[in-house]
């Protein structure tokens, strides 16, 4: 995993790397959205936008500014972005499973 932690405190979040059981944990969040992202997707949250952008590779974006790569996931790694987005309670954790990557979060 390769982690740009300057870009995200640009970004204005922080976060760290997790394993498979924390990542379980969340899973049991009742309420808890899973989105896949196929190459070249992204999710909107209003204030940050999340695109996968193939191979692991996650990149970041404010708005309507340009997307920044600051994630790389190996298959099998999981991490946690504190986050503060309008519609997003607290967390979004970012796996990835093979070539998808799934975001996982709680919808406010």
């Amino acid at each position: 995993m390769e982690i740009d932690y300057a870009g995200l405190k640009h970004f204005g979040v922080d976060g760290e790397p997790i394993g498979a059981y924390r990542v379980g944990e969340f899973l049991k969040i009742p309420g808890v959205v899973v989105d896949e992202l196929a190459p070249g997707q992204h999710v909107d949250f209003v204030t940050l936008r999340v695109r996968h952008e193939g191979k692991g590779v996650v990149s970041f974006a404010k708005s309507h500014h340009a997307f920044v790569e600051l994630l790389r996931l190996e298959p099998g790694d999981a991490f946690l972005l504190y986050c503060t987005c309008p519609i997003v309670d607290k967390f979004l954790v970012i796996t990835r499973e093979g070539e998808t990557v799934k975001l996982i979060y709680k919808r406010l």
